[in-house]
């Protein structure tokens, strides 16, 4: 059965990637011009131009009818030789005369400006609508297990653990995960302070591969809660990392061919998401949209030719050597670059539609 139409999913999709495409193009556009180089285009979406407007600095605002993407336009080459730097007082404005460190800022604030865009987006969520939270309380104690025989009960508050205070489940599961030792939990029960010694054990198989040691307690259920300004970009700041982190083991898992096809989400899974996300609420739909955003930074972060984080590995060499690599090895690496990009989003696609006739 399909949850959502694929209009449904298609808009979704386009709300959630336009606005992202736009900040990522944004970011390139504003690193541009403090760096004065000239922008002639600036255009969210491929291929023939359905509206668009020229500015006052000659730079041609447009939309286009392919709208999966976008791009920013500057004046001279993306590629640079040395002859570039001969002539780069005559050719003023130039994105390829200008300094190595102007190009590199001038690249890397298109993913920046998407990353930042994700951590805002999540600070605001949490200090409008909330950021669920998990009390440090006992909602169960499994059988036969460390808490069990140590005296923990349901409704047993954990107030700290070896003197550590905790705040939530998670900084008690933080704790407990990493430790075989004996731990002492500090607990109020009953309005009453009293302390157990606990050794957490591995309690299932799945834990014997992770090395991850448990107590045997089952939280309670998660609640929202506001938080406040500093709060808010605190938890916004610490969970783009935690998101960061996982990305980066994700891909590692990808490219390695680890990963389960179930967890692949390709443009169709994205949509789908979208469409998903777009009938679940507002909230649910910005937060997808910060994740996504977080994405798409972390994406053309990647050291492969072609994106953004490929340019940037080919300024350090150039930093090191001294001078631009020679510019045909530059074409032939962005080349292989994009198809590897091709090759990626070829087997990530057919990981979607794999998982459409399951």
């Amino acid at each position: 059965m399909i949850e959502n139409s694929f209009l449904m999913s298609l808009i979704g999709f386009l709300i959630i990637l336009t606005p992202l495409v736009f900040i990522h193009e944004l970011g390139h556009y504003i690193a541009a011009k403090k760096q004065g180089v000239f922008v002639e285009q600036f255009s969210v979406g491929f291929g023939p131009e359905l509206f668009g407007y020229t500015d006052k600095d000659n730079t041609r605002w447009k939309v286009c009818i392919i709208p999966f993407g976008g791009y920013v336009k500057m004046k001279g080459e993306l590629l640079v030789n040395a002859e570039n730097y001969k002539h780069s007082k005559i050719n003023k404005g130039y994105f390829n005369n200008a300094s190595l460190f102007a190009r590199f800022l001038i690249v890397f604030s298109g993913p920046l400006a998407n990353i930042l865009l994700g951590t805002l987006i999540i600070s605001l969520l949490y200090s409008v609508n909330g950021r669920y939270e998990t009390k440090p309380e006992v909602s169960q104690v499994v059988k036969n297990s460390p808490a069990e025989r140590s005296g923990l009960k349901s409704k047993d508050l954990i107030v700290s653990v070896n003197n550590k205070k905790v705040f939530n489940f998670e900084d008690i599961k933080s704790i407990v995960s990493k430790n075989n030792n004996s731990l002492t939990f500090e607990i109020l029960r009953n309005d009453k302070i009293i302390f157990f010694n606990i050794k957490p054990e591995i309690l299932n198989p799945e834990d014997l591969k992770k090395k991850s040691f448990k107590i045997g307690i089952i939280a309670s259920k998660p609640i929202l809660v506001k938080q406040d300004f500093t709060s808010a970009i605190y938890f916004g700041l610490s969970d783009t990392f935690f998101l960061t982190y996982e990305w980066i083991k994700g891909f590692i898992k990808l490219i390695s061919f680890e990963v389960d096809k179930k967890d692949v989400a390709g443009p169709i899974g994205i949509a789908k998401i979208s469409g998903n996300a777009l009938s679940s609420g507002v909230a649910s739909f910005f937060f997808l949209m910060a994740l996504l955003s977080i994405n798409l930074g972390l994406i053309n972060l990647l050291p492969i030719p072609a994106l953004d984080g490929g340019y940037i590995v080919m300024y350090f060499i150039e930093f090191i050597l001294g001078k631009p690599i020679n510019q045909k090895v530059q074409l032939k690496l962005i080349q292989v670059g994009v198809f590897l990009l091709m090759s990626l989003m070829i087997f990530i696609t057919f990981l979607d539609i794999q998982k459409l006739f399951v």
